[in-house]
């Protein structure tokens, strides 16, 4: 038994120095993160923002009735082996990018599928995609819910449902999602003020807290749901790219999104971004983007581990690649390279690369999708 070492470390949101733990054999790294990164928000099997050139909206529904899709998401959606792909390919991003904890939306079967192809896997909150439209009907995921829901019960994913927003499902729809949420781990996602203030709608329609299941608000651009006693997970890459704007403050944040993360990368290929939308210390900010997804979600991180050669600066940028992943105690990533099978950041950007044109090939009009901006290059 060796131990590892770190001139500074994160370590449950703070910031230490000197910093040692029991480990395989000796190693010294300059930054560690205990535990890593979480993505409080991903679409897995998004590879089409439907994006117009020059083009901003008001708001989520205005960018859902006025985008320019190439691709067929609900085709991708529908095709298991597809999705269930792209979900691969999403997390082995995650982990080579030292995201150790992601909150999934999409295709429930498809998520858990992938998931269960790593030796070594990422904590996970699944949370299938519901509106009423076809292709992401209550019907298609109370089927999926069913068949996998004893696969996940081992502590380490957890399951609820994320209803889309508001204004895409009727108050039927939220009333049994929230009943089959409470099935699962009781956990409830849904867009909330994206380009436009809801708050007002979502206690008509939920009433005031106490909920029934744990409700979490995604993006809240325009609502502060500390009123109602939520936390928000914020997106501020695609909020930027979507409608020109974000958030200028943590307050009510309790964790960050990806959004897109085949297309932006997880919650470390924005950091840079973040330190320049949010001016509160570092300290804050490393909590937010590390620990804060993980009680949010409430979800266990004992031995979860993310190592560096870099200074916290440039690793809090997003500058450094991670040397070593370690999951449930688990080395998922050494290295710098996924474990089993041996992936590296390049090997795994290439596929994704290569699985858009193929998924834009098979479900698309014939053109490519246009691809966002990098998070850094809207700095």
């Amino acid at each position: 038994m060796g131990v590892i070492e770190a001139g500074i470390a994160v370590v449950h949101g703070r910031i230490v120095e000197g910093f040692r733990a029991p480990f395989r054999e000796d190693a010294y790294y300059d930054v560690v993160l205990v535990p890593g990164f979480s993505d409080g928000h991903a679409h897995p099997q998004v590879v089409d923002g439907g994006l117009r050139r020059g083009v901003r909206w008001r708001n989520s529904y205005e960018w859902i009735r006025g985008r320019d899709m190439v691709v067929d998401e609900v085709m991708v959606r529908r095709d298991l082996s597809v999705a269930s792909k792209l979900s691969y390919l999403t997390m082995v991003r995650a982990l080579l990018e030292g995201t150790t904890l992601l909150a999934l939306t999409g295709r429930l079967a498809a998520n858990v599928r992938a998931w269960f192809k790593l030796r070594v896997r990422p904590r996970l909150v699944l949370l299938p995609t519901v509106m009423d439209r076809v292709g992401w009907s209550l019907g298609e995921v109370v089927s999926d819910y069913s068949r996998v829901s004893m696969l996940v019960s081992d502590g380490f994913a957890r399951m609820g449902v994320f209803i889309h927003s508001l204004g895409m499902a009727g108050v039927t729809t939220i009333r049994e999602s929230l009943s089959l949420a409470s099935r699962g781990d009781g956990i409830v996602g849904l867009h909330l003020g994206e380009g436009v203030s809801e708050l007002e709608e979502f206690k008509r329609i939920l009433g005031e807290p106490p909920y029934p299941v744990k409700i979490i608000p995604v993006h809240c651009i325009d609502d502060d749901v500390q009123e109602v006693g939520l936390q928000c997970v914020s997106c501020p890459t695609t909020n930027i790219i979507l409608y020109g704007r974000t958030r200028g403050s943590l307050a009510g944040i309790s964790s960050f999104g990806s959004d897109w993360p085949l297309l932006l990368g997880t919650t470390p290929k924005h950091l840079k971004l973040i330190r320049r939308v949010f001016k509160e210390p570092l300290e804050v900010i490393a909590r937010t983007a590390t620990i804060g997804g993980y009680k949010l979600y409430e979800i266990p991180y004992d031995g979860d581990m993310v190592a560096f050669d870099g200074n916290l600066e440039d690793v809090m940028s997003g500058y450094v690649k991670p040397k070593l992943v370690i999951v449930n105690n688990q080395i998922a990533v050494y290295d710098g390279a996924l474990v089993d099978p041996q992936i590296t950041v390049e090997d795994v950007e290439k596929r994704i690369r290569e699985a858009i044109k193929e998924v834009s090939e098979k479900y698309g009009s014939g053109a490519q999708p246009l691809i966002p901006p990098k998070p850094e290059d809207l700095i």
